[in-house]
């Protein structure tokens, strides 16, 4: 699958800013969706969702994928009650 607007523009380190894939990954994640579903709702491969999730842990500077959510919620990156919509 050719990349898409999704996965561009990381950068790293634990004070970079999510962007807006990473952050409907870990919403969706925060949901309860598995790496599967999250995948047919962005239309996006297993491995460019995972990438996601790996990246937005690295930035967050968490040690695992719930400490991510956790952290981007602490921190106002993501928010259940406004979920962002798959494009």
């Amino acid at each position: 699958m050719a990349k898409n607007h999704l996965s561009a523009g990381r950068s790293s380190g634990p004070n970079a800013a999510l962007t807006d894939a990473e952050m409907k990954c870990l919403t969706m994640v925060a949901e309860g969706k598995r790496v599967l579903d999250i995948c047919n709702l962005l239309l996006l491969s297993e491995i460019e969702v995972e990438s996601l999730l790996a990246s937005a842990e690295a930035k967050l500077g968490a040690r695992n994928r719930l400490h991510a959510v956790s952290m981007a919620m602490l921190t106002g990156q993501i928010d259940l009650g406004h979920s962002p919509k798959p494009e």
